[in-house]
């Protein structure tokens, strides 16, 4: 049923879309309607916020082919956010964790694992997702709340605009303008669990180049000790940042511009699973952007970067006797005539590297119709003995060109249709589309109809791990994770119905989705026999398929500069089932169990005189089994903010008081990680 219609919405709106095309094209007058007519005259009136993330254009919420949620420089500064994972708190949909105090982790709706795939992440359009763990590593992106000027959340698939790795959403944060603000800002945090964070940044002017420059230093000691299944669990998972930033925007003339960016980061964290291990983290990325403003309106922009990571873990070496527990003089030594021999090393080295470029064209070919459309190129390596059992590095290129349109049918219809080829290196090309149609029902109430049909492909570790123990080359002591030889691309299907309405002269907006997602050939591990001591294997292959169907809503009210009231609620329910074990003995587990069906939250703030402000930030989530943790309970979280602001002689100091989790512990991830209330001092100096 689902895909009848599925099939027969999609050939419509696409004959709509093209017949539309043909019609101004063919016209003898073109119609006079403006590529923005869906709006009214309330919006030059008032602020209208605009989003790029969808399609690369940019439009109004209204416009888009996708919801949308926006984090703004206001929403930061009220929030009780400590850093910037704890911005998604604020998204519906989302579930955020720490799994343990150094590595966090968000996703959209799929299975929240200890390294969360299927979303991509962007810095000012520079992608941080990770082939080596197929996964976003957070504490190395060099962003702190000061930074950001905004951050754009694409719920839902988006692979038409970012690639196939924009799965299930796509997020990108904006940083702050070297234009915004000028002089020293010195910004420093301590609290509970050691919390010590300090930043510092200069925006200032280097010649014709305008910058922005920051230093900043994070650490914490994560989690208290605890106890698990009865057994205590030393945690020694604390974490250690410094990272340095630079952002430079040069215009020398009114068509160009060119910006410049360039970070490092060093980071020693402890990470692990009850028994915990040093890891330290050296990260360091280039990034340009030049952008061309066209005399026909339309603009060229040229994108390239440049991440490099180098990890080491510091792991307890071992011998063969000591993993067996018997000498190999022992008569039960299982390796007759061959002598003891360290199997585990004490350090393990890995790499990443990506190189991307890519061109982009933003067009307006007529009065009703723009367009966007792109080329990229992305080069990635990775290297790691225990990861890919070989000591040379693993690389793939990949070619991705799209397309997306936006035409104004009416002033009262808007459609958008995306479409995206993408080719990697000894794999079958494959498409990715998105069609969708906005139809304002009266003013400042949009209702949308959106269908997507999306590919991800499997990361370098998603198709060549292969992590295994060796005596030598012939003899396998164990063997933890293979991938499959024929892994093969995810595949998404979903509808959403989404609402926009404005009411109180845009003070107060509504934004719903009702969704439903079909996911098949989901990568993930099964279980399967294999000689070596344990007799069994994790195989990585295609063996989830499921279904999530749901509903959203989020809501702001703005009546003036002082109040700020974001609200937000999700359903969601997964009704799928994975391979757990191989043949030929089938087992089939239910994923039901991994849904976080409820979440909901707030965030309230008041401006007072003389500078005060007071926040509130709460956050709920129904019970759930997080894949590859435990079972947690419900809970609600809130949070407490009260801040100052003096300004003496063009100087602003802000000191504010923060109260993380007012009320009783919960459990992050695992059983073991119990967050208690945190409290957090913030003295924020700003000098011209």
């Amino acid at each position: 049923m689902f895909s009848a219609l599925l099939g027969a919405a999609k050939r419509l709106t696409w004959l709509a879309l093209l017949g539309s095309v043909a019609v101004n094209v063919l016209s003898a007058e073109p119609p006079a309607i403006a590529a923005q007519a869906v709006l009214t005259e309330d919006d030059f009136l008032v602020e209208i916020p605009r989003v790029k993330g969808p399609t690369h254009m940019d439009q109004t919420p209204a416009q888009t082919p996708a919801s949308v949620t926006i984090i703004d420089r206001q929403t930061i500064q009220a929030s009780t956010a400590l850093g910037v994972i704890d911005l998604f708190r604020l998204v519906p949909g989302f579930q955020t964790y720490f799994v343990d105090g150094s590595r966090m982790g968000t996703t959209y709706h799929a299975l929240g694992d200890e390294y969360p795939r299927r979303l991509e992440v962007k810095v000012d359009g520079r992608s941080v997702y990770e082939s080596l763990f197929s996964a976003v590593d957070w504490s190395v992106i060099g962003v702190t709340l000061d930074d950001i000027e905004y951050v754009e959340i694409v719920r839902g698939a988006n692979a038409s605009a970012d690639g196939s790795n924009a799965f299930l959403a796509s997020i990108n944060i904006v940083t702050r303008s070297p234009l915004v603000d000028s002089g020293w800002m010195m910004n420093s945090q301590l609290g509970s669990d050691n919390i010590r964070n300090a930043n510092l940044a200069y925006t200032g002017a280097l010649g014709p180049v305008n910058h922005r420059t920051t230093l900043s230093f994070r650490s914490n000691q994560g989690f208290d000790d605890s106890f698990d299944l009865g057994q205590p669990v030393s945690a020694d998972d604390s974490s250690e940042n410094f990272s340095a930033t630079f952002r430079g925007l040069w215009t020398p003339n009114a068509s160009d511009s060119f910006e410049f960016q360039a970070g490092i980061s060093d980071s020693n964290l402890g990470i692990g699973e009850r028994e915990y291990f040093p890891r330290n983290v050296r990260y360091k990325y280039q990034y340009i952007n030049w952008s061309r403003l066209m005399v026909s309106g339309g603009e060229l922009q040229m994108l390239l970067y440049h991440n490099d990571m180098d990890l080491t873990d510091e792991t307890m070496p071992l011998l063969l006797s000591d993993a067996l527990g018997i000498p190999d003089t022992s008569p039960s030594w299982p390796l007759p005539g061959l002598p003891d021999k360290l199997v585990i090393d004490d350090t393990d080295r890995f790499e990443s590297e990506r190189w991307d470029v890519e061109l982009r064209a933003i067009l307006n070919p007529l009065d009703n119709l723009r367009a966007v459309t792109g080329v990229a190129v992305r080069y990635d390596r990775v290297q790691g003995q225990e990861l890919f059992d070989r000591p040379e590095s693993l690389s793939e290129t990949s070619h991705r060109v799209y397309t997306n349109l936006e035409l104004t049918q009416s002033d009262r219809l808007v459609l958008n249709g995306g479409l995206v080829l993408e080719k990697k290196d000894s794999a079958d090309s494959y498409f990715s589309y998105r069609v969708a149609g906005n139809y304002q029902l009266y003013p400042e109430h949009t209702l949308r109809v959106a269908f997507n049909r999306s590919f991800r492909s499997p990361t370098l570790l998603e198709s060549q791990q292969e992590q295994l123990v060796r005596y030598n080359e012939n003899i396998i002591l164990d063997a933890s994770v293979i991938s499959d030889g024929e892994i093969n691309n995810e595949r998404l299907r979903s509808i959403e119905v989404g609402y926009l309405g404005y009411l109180l002269d845009r003070k107060l907006s509504f934004d719903m989705r009702l969704f439903r997602e079909q996911l098949t050939d989901v990568i993930n591990e099964r279980r399967s026999g294999y000689p070596d001591f344990d007799n069994f294997v994790n195989i990585r292959d295609n063996t989830d398929t499921f279904n999530v169907n749901g509903f959203e809503i989020q809501t702001q009210y703005r009546p003036n500069d002082r109040f700020l009231l974001r609200t937000h609620y999700s359903y969601s329910d997964i009704d799928g089932e994975t391979i757990h074990t191989s043949p030929p003995e089938l087992e089939i587990r239910e994923l039901g169990i991994h849904s976080l069906k409820h979440g909901a939250g707030f965030l309230v703030s008041y401006g007072f005189d003389r500078g005060i402000t007071l926040s509130s930030m709460a956050s709920y989530r129904s019970a759930t089994k997080h894949y590859r943790g435990s079972n947690v309970g419900s809970h609600t979280r809130i949070d407490l903010k009260a801040s100052r602001r003096w300004t003496i002689i063009n100087s602003n100091i802000d000191l504010s008081l923060l109260v993380q989790n007012v009320g009783e512990p919960y459990r992050e991830f695992y059983n073991y990680n119990q967050f208690d209330t945190q409290y957090v001092l913030g003295l924020k100096v700003s000098m011209p």
